[in-house]
Order: C-alpha cells, then sequence, then structure tokens
C-alpha cells in the first residue's frame, strides 16, 4: 500500500499510462519519466502495491507499449535495485495492452482494477496530461467508489525547457489543448472522449 502526499488512505495499484515508444521499440523520454516516477513511489512506500501499465500497440510497432514500459522497468529495477526488488516487481507487474489513448485506458483499466480489489489508486502521468488523465479516469472510476489519487511525475517540462526544445514543448501543450477540445466536444455532443 503507498502512502499519498494527498491522502492518508493507502493505495491497492498504481496505473502508469502509456507513451510512445522511440524508434527502438523501448520507452521514450516520456514513458521513463513516468516509469522511474511509479517505481519510486512503489519502492519507497511498499513493494506490494500492484503496478498497472496501460497503453496499446501502435502502428509499426513490434510491442505495446505497457508490455515494453513493463520490460524496461524490470531492466532499470534489477540494474538499480538488485534482482531481488525485480523479482518482487514481476510479482506485482500487471499490463493493460488494448488503449490507444487516455479516455480508452480509463476504461480499459477498470475492470482489471475491480478485479485486482482495487478501491484506492494512484494515478501516475506526466504533470502536463494529469489534469485532463485525471479528469477521464474519475469519470469513469468514481460511480464504482474507487478512490483515485493523482501522482504526477515531475520535471518534464523543466527538461524540454533546459534543453531548449521549445518546438517540441509548443507541440506538447497544443496537442494537450486539442485533447482537451475533444473531450469538451465529447461533452457538448455526447459522444464518448478520445484520446
Amino acid at each position: 500500500m503507498v502512502e499519498t502526499r494527498n491522502s492518508s488512505l493507502p493505495l491497492d495499484c498504481l496505473i502508469v499510462l502509456g507513451a510512445r515508444l522511440n524508434r527502438q521499440g523501448e520507452p521514450g523520454r516520456v514513458a521513463k519519466l513516468r516509469l522511474r516516477h511509479a517505481l519510486q513511489l512503489w519502492r519507497d512506500h511498499q513493494p506490494g502495491c500492484r503496478i498497472l501499465i496501460t497503453g496499446g500497440q501502435t502502428a509499426g510497432a513490434a510491442s505495446t507499449e505497457a508490455r515494453a514500459m513493463a520490460r524496461w522497468s524490470l531492466g532499470w529495477v534489477e540494474e538499480h535495485w538488485g534482482t531481488a526488488v525485480r523479482e518482487e516487481l514481476a510479482a506485482c507487474l500487471v499490463v493493460e495492452e488494448a488503449s490507444h489513448n487516455t479516455a480508452a485506458s480509463a476504461a480499459n483499466t477498470l475492470p482489471v482494477v475491480q478485479g485486482l480489489k482495487g478501491h484506492s489508486v494512484g494515478l501516475v502521468s506526466d504533470a502536463l496530461h494529469m489534469h485532463r488523465a485525471h479528469y477521464l479516469f474519475r469519470r469513469q472510476f468514481a460511480r464504482h467508489g474507487i478512490r483515485l489519487h493523482p501522482l504526477p511525475a515531475p520535471g518534464l517540462v523543466r527538461h524540454y525547457w533546459r534543453q531548449r526544445r521549445y518546438l517540441w514543448l509548443t507541440k506538447m501543450a497544443l496537442r494537450e489543448g486539442g485533447a482537451w477540445l475533444k473531450v469538451l466536444a465529447t461533452l457538448v455532443l455526447g459522444r464518448r472522449p478520445g484520446r
């Protein structure tokens, strides 16, 4: 069980949202940022907490985001914390591989969390994405009595700013803004929200 900063309630599960893989089929910078944050929370607070990684397969990729992120996590933990901790993590990892956007991740992880008997869940994404992700997940989870706690991974915006990758940062902000517009449009039109 993980203690959140915002709550004294323990968490049954950490949901880590997928992010694009690089050309080699490995998690990219955003995915690794999310994973390192989730793994640190898991190790610092309680290794028995389940880690649910969500993310489907994109065109041309050899693996799903979730599977590649789980594989990378196991390797990173073994390299930094040893084989025994890697084995503990392997027993706690769960992957959801059907989702191609944040709204689908919210819908598809709900039955998994229910199957794990989860009542209090941490949501891990980067800070830029967290507000929309939390909104979409809360819409799915709250009606089933599952408490959701946002646990944003810090540092993404700062990293791109320090690297002077202003165009990439602008692209990310515009993409997130566009995704919010889709969410608002679905509320007005009554359709299912997308990425």
